[in-house]
C-alpha cells in the first residue's frame, strides 16, 4: 500500500469516525439538554438539609430514602463522595451512605434521558429500578452485618476528597446562606438563573471530560470493532458478564459516559444483560473511591458494598435478558430508535446547542486528575511530554492533513466517479482507483454505484428496512445473533407480517372492472451516470411512478383471472420493455431489470367474496368433470362390451365352422380307411364307440381263436362301486 493508499485510509476512518460522533450528538443531545436541565431543576428545588433529616432514621426507612433520592441524582462517582461523606457526618446510617453512594451514580436523570435517546425503553426502565434495588440490599446487608463498632467520622482531612467536586452544598448548588423568616424569598428569575447555572456549568463541568470521551469512544467501537468479534467472544452469558464486571469495577466511568459506548456494544453484538452490568458496576465503583471508603466506613463495609453490586449486576444482567428473550425483542432492532418522533431540525440544533455548550465547559474546566496521571506516565515511559501547547500544534497539523486529504477519493470496482469544480463537472468519467481532488469548497466529486442493483417497492415497504448508504447511530442494521437471541430462519414469517402495505400504490383496476391488489419489486441499474445524476432529481422516485403507471396501463388491458392464474410472466416482460422505453425518453440513465410481481390477490374488504366465488367457480368444474367421467366412463364401457360380444360371435363363427372342416375330413379318412380295410375299420369303430358310450365301466376283450373279430367283452363294475 503506498503514501496516498494510507493518506485516504487515514482519512476515511476520521471521517468516519466523525460522522459516527455527529450521529451520536444528533441522537442524543435533545435528551441530554432535558436530563441536564431536569437535574438542576432537581437540585435548586431541594431544601437544604432534607437529605439529613430522612437518610438518619431505621435501618431500613434510612436506606428506601437514600436509594429514592439517590437514584435521580445527577452525581457521578467524585461528586457523590463528598455528598456521601457529609451525609454521614450529619448522621445518616451506615447503610443510608452506602446505599447512597450506590444508586446515586448508577444513574440519573441525565443518563435516563441519553439512556432512552441511545438504547431503548427496556433498558431505560430497568436500568434505575436495578440501581434503586442494588442500593435498597447493599444498604440493608450494610446495617444489618456491617461494622457494629461506632466508628466516628474521622477529620476532613484523614479523608482524600476526589480532584475539584463541585460544591453541591447538599444538592443546593450557588445558594446563598440560609435565610431567615423575614427575608423576602428569592426571586423567580434568580432562581431561573441558578438552575440553568447548575445544570449548564457545575453539573457539566463535572461530567465534561467524560462524557466527550465517552462519545468518542463509543464512535471508534461502532467503527472498528467488528460484530464478529463480539457475537463469538461476548455475545452472552456468564463469562462475559463477569468480565464486564471486572472490567467496570476498578475503572472510573460516568453514568453518561458510559451509556453511548454501552449502547454501540449492543449494536456490536453484546447482550444487553452484560452491558447493564457494565453500567452498573461501573459507574459505582473505582479504585480512589474504593480506598476512600475503606478508611472512612472499614473493611466489613466496603466488602458489602462490592459485593452487593457485584450480585445485584450480575442477577439484574440474567433478568434483562431474560425480558428481551421472553418477550422476543432484538436490541439492534430497537437501540436508538426511541428518538424518530423528534424531527430532524430539532436534532441538529440541539447537536450544534450542545457541542457549543461542551466546547465551553471544556475551555473553563481543568483536566482531569486521571487524565494528568495517564499523561505523566505515558510522558515517562516515552520521554516525551504532553503539554498544552504541543497539543494546540498537534491539533493544528492534523486539521491541516485532514483539510488536504478531504481531497482524496477511491472509486471503486463497478463504480464511476464525477468530479466538479465550483458546480462544474470537470471529469465525468472517473475509473476505479485512487483519485485526487481539490478541498472543498473548490472541488467536490460524486461516486455512483453502476453495477448495484437497486431495488424499488411498490405497493408495500420492508419493516425497518434502511436505504442503501443510511448510516447513523442506532442504524448500522445489525442483528444481535449470539446465545439467547436467536435470528429468524428464513421463511419463517409470511410475506405480510413484515411488510407494510401502501394502498394508493397497490391498488389498480383490470379490464373486466376489477379491482387487484399487487405489490411487486422493480430491480434497476444506472446506465448512465451523468444523466441518472443531473437529469432527474430523483431517479428512485421517477423508476417508481413510471413502472406504477405502466403496470396500470397494462393489467388496465386484461382481466383478474389472467392476472391471477397464468399471465404474471406476461404482465412482468410487458412491464419491463415499456417502461424501460418511457424511461428512455426521459432521458433518465437507468436501465430496468426486472419488475416481480410478488403478491397478487383481490383487496380485503372483498377477498372472502372473491374467495367464495373461486370456490364456486372450483365446485362448477369439479361438477362438470365428475358428469364428463361418468359419461366418459359409461360410453367406454358399452363401446367395450359391444366389441367383446362381437368378438365373441367372431371366435363362435370360426369354431363352428373349424368344427364342421374337422368332422368332415374325419369323415373322408375313416370313409378311406374303411375302404381299405372294411372288417377292421367296422371293429375299431365298434371299440370307439363303446368307450364313448360306456366311459365310465371297466371293459375286457378276449380275443377268439380263429379271428380277431371273434371276441368276448367283459363289462365290470368300477372300483369303489358297490352294487345297491
Amino acid at each position: 500500500m503506498g503514501p496516498p493508499d494510507v493518506i485516504s485510509a487515514i482519512v476515511d476512518f476520521l471521517l468516519q469516525i466523525g460522522w459516527e460522533t455527529w450521529s451520536i450528538f444528533k441522537e442524543a443531545s435533545i435528551f441530554l439538554l432535558l436530563g441536564f436541565l431536569l437535574a438542576g431543576v432537581l437540585a435548586v428545588v431541594v431544601p437544604r438539609g432534607v437529605l439529613g433529616r430522612f437518610l438518619g432514621r431505621g435501618k431500613i426507612k434510612s436506606v428506601l430514602w437514600a436509594s429514592a433520592i439517590g437514584t435521580p441524582l445527577p452525581l457521578c462517582s467524585c461528586g457523590v463522595l463528598p455528598t456521601a461523606l457529609g451525609l454521614a457526618r450529619e448522621g445518616a446510617t451506615k447503610g443510608a451512605t452506602v446505599s447512597f453512594l450506590i444508586s446515586t451514580p448508577e444513574i440519573g436523570v441525565d443518563s435516563i434521558a441519553l439512556s432512552y435517546a441511545l438504547m431503548d425503553p427496556i433498558i431505560t426502565v430497568f436500568r434505575p429500578i436495578a440501581a434503586f434495588v442494588t442500593g435498597v440490599l447493599a444498604g440493608i446487608a450494610t446495617n444489618l452485618w456491617g461494622d457494629k463498632r461506632s466508628a466516628e467520622p474521622r477529620e476532613t482531612a484523614d479523608v482524600p476528597a476526589p480532584p475539584a467536586p463541585p460544591d453541591l452544598s447538599l444538592l443546593d448548588p450557588g445558594a446563598s446562606p440560609p435565610l431567615s423568616r423575614e427575608a423576602p424569598p428569592p426571586a423567580r428569575w434568580s432562581r431561573v438563573r441558578r438552575i440553568f447555572a447548575y445544570a449548564f456549568r457545575e453539573l457539566l463541568d463535572e461530567t465534561v471530560h467524560w462524557l466527550v470521551l465517552g462519545i468518542i469512544l463509543a464512535a471508534l467501537v461502532a467503527v472498528l470493532l467488528p460484530p464478529s468479534l463480539i457475537e463469538r467472544y461476548l455475545s452472552g452469558g456468564f463469562t462475559t458478564m463477569l468480565a464486564m464486571l471486572l472490567i467496570g469495577i476498578p475503572i472510573y466511568t460516568c453514568a453518561s459516559a458510559s451509556t453511548p459506548i454501552a449502547a454501540a456494544l449492543v449494536l456490536k453484538g453484546l447482550s444487553p444483560g452484560a452491558a447493564l452490568v457494565f453500567l452498573l458496576s461501573g459507574p459505582a465503583t473505582n479504585v480512589g473511591a474504593i480506598v476512600v471508603l475503606l478508611k472512612f466506613l472499614g473493611r466489613r463495609v466496603v466488602a458489602i458494598y462490592l459485593a452487593s453490586i457485584a450480585i445485584v449486576s450480575l442477577a439484574a444482567g440474567y433478568v434483562l435478558n431474560w425480558i428481551y428473550q421472553t418477550w422476543q425483542v432484538s436490541p439492534a432492532a430497537t437501540f436508538g430508535k426511541s428518538t424518530g418522533f423528534v424531527p430532524e431540525p430539532v436534532k441538529v440544533g440541539a447537536a450544534l446547542l450542545l457541542i457549543g455548550l461542551l466546547f465551553l465547559s471544556l475551555r473553563r474546566t481543568p483536566v482531569p486528575d486521571e487524565w494528568l496521571r495517564l499523561r505523566n506516565w505515558v510522558a515517562s515511559l516515552t520521554g516525551v511530554g504532553l503539554t498544552l501547547k504541543r497539543l494546540r500544534a498537534a491539533a493544528a497539523v492534523v486539521v491541516a492533513v485532514l483539510y488536504v486529504g478531504s481531497g482524496v477519493f477511491t472509486v471503486g470496482v463497478g463504480e464511476v466517479g464525477l468530479r466538479t469544480r465550483f458546480g462544474k463537472i470537470v471529469d465525468g468519467r472517473l475509473e476505479p482507483g485512487l483519485h485526487y481532488r481539490l478541498p472543498w469548497p473548490i472541488e467536490d466529486h460524486r461516486i455512483i454505484q453502476r453495477d448495484r442493483v437497486r431495488r424499488l417497492e411498490v405497493g408495500f415497504r420492508s419493516a425497518g428496512r434502511a436505504e442503501p448508504g443510511e448510516r447513523g447511530f442506532g442504524r448500522q442494521g445489525l442483528t444481535l445473533a449470539g446465545p439467547g437471541f436467536p435470528v429468524p430462519p428464513v421463511g419463517a414469517l409470511t410475506f405480510w407480517s413484515t411488510k407494510a402495505k401502501v394502498a394508493e400504490e397497490s391498488f389498480l383496476l383490470t379490464g373486466d372492472q376489477n379491482i387487484i391488489d399487487i405489490a411487486f419489486s422493480t430491480q434497476y441499474q444506472v446506465s448512465d451516470p451523468l444523466a441518472f445524476t443531473y437529469n432527474v432529481a430523483d431517479p428512485d422516485e421517477i423508476v417508481r411512478n413510471v413502472t406504477i403507471s405502466v403496470l396500470r396501463s397494462v393489467v388496465a388491458t386484461m382481466t383478474v383471472d389472467a392476472i391471477y392464474t397464468a399471465a404474471r410472466d406476461e404482465v412482468e416482460g410487458r412491464v419491463v420493455r415499456a417502461a424501460q422505453a418511457l424511461l428512455d425518453s426521459y432521458h433518465a440513465g437507468t436501465r430496468l431489470v426486472s419488475v416481480n410481481l410478488l403478491s397478487v390477490h383481490a383487496p380485503e374488504d372483498v377477498h372472502a367474496a372473491f374467495r367464495d366465488v373461486a370456490s364456486a367457480q372450483e365446485d362448477k368444474l369439479l361438477i362438470i368433470n365428475r358428469a364428463t367421467t361418468f359419461a366418459e366412463e359409461g360410453v367406454n364401457l358399452a363401446q367395450g362390451d359391444a366389441a367383446a360380444m362381437i368378438e365373441s360371435a367372431r371366435a363362435f363363427k370360426a369354431e363352428k365352422i373349424m368344427e364342421a372342416e374337422g368332422d368332415a375330413l374325419a369323415f373322408s379318412l375313416r370313409e378311406e380307411a374303411y375302404r381299405r380295410a372294411p372288417d377292421l375299420t367296422r371293429f375299431r369303430l365298434y371299440m370307439e364307440a363303446l368307450e364313448q358310450i360306456l366311459p365310465g365301466t371297466q371293459k375286457i376283450l378276449r380275443p377268439g381263436r380263429g379271428d380277431v373279430k371273434d371276441f368276448d367283452l367283459w363289462l365290470l363294475q368300477p372300483f369303489g362301486r358297490r352294487n345297491p
